[in-house]
């Protein structure tokens, strides 16, 4: 008959303490297949054509196949670049302009986004007056990682 005294004594304060804690919520899993954003152009029927691609990424500008003798487009490497991200960028505009000035035709933007990580943050809620039924908030952050490359094209 102890043993189901003590049951009785301890079932409030389990419940109570189910209560205290909140319990977090399963992530959505469609929040974390990657997407790709492409803007295709219409091919020209019986034109062949001669492709460039301009990928950047975060501390280089890459070049497939080569274009000039170079395959790869950086800033200079100082000690401390404080402009390192402006001067790439303006490498990767002044390609760019330089292909589209010597005919190439932009051709697509093909964009990336890959989730990572995903956290997952629960607090009480500051309008819950009652202690002993409190109500919680939980707000999820998911992470994600982008890649873009601009395809160029040139009849041949």
């Amino acid at each position: 008959m102890k043993p189901w005294l003590l049951f009785a004594a301890l079932l409030p304060c389990r419940l109570a303490a189910a209560q205290a804690v909140p319990v977090p919520l399963p992530l959505p899993q469609t929040n974390m297949q990657p997407t790709v954003v492409i803007t295709p152009m219409e091919n020209t029927p019986r034109v062949r054509y001669q492709y460039q691609l301009v990928h950047p990424v975060s501390d280089c500008v890459w070049l497939a196949p080569a274009w000039r003798g170079q395959v790869k487009l950086e800033p200079a490497r100082k000690f401390i670049n404080t402009n390192f991200q402006g001067e790439l960028e303006g490498l990767l505009m002044r390609t760019i302009n330089e292909l589209v000035a010597e005919g190439w035709e932009f051709v697509e933007i093909r964009t990336e986004s890959k989730p990572y990580g995903a956290t997952q943050k629960i607090e009480k809620s500051p309008q819950s007056a009652d202690p002993t039924n409190p109500i919680y908030v939980s707000t999820t952050s998911f992470h994600t990682s982008s890649d873009t490359r601009y395809l160029f094209r040139k009849a041949l």
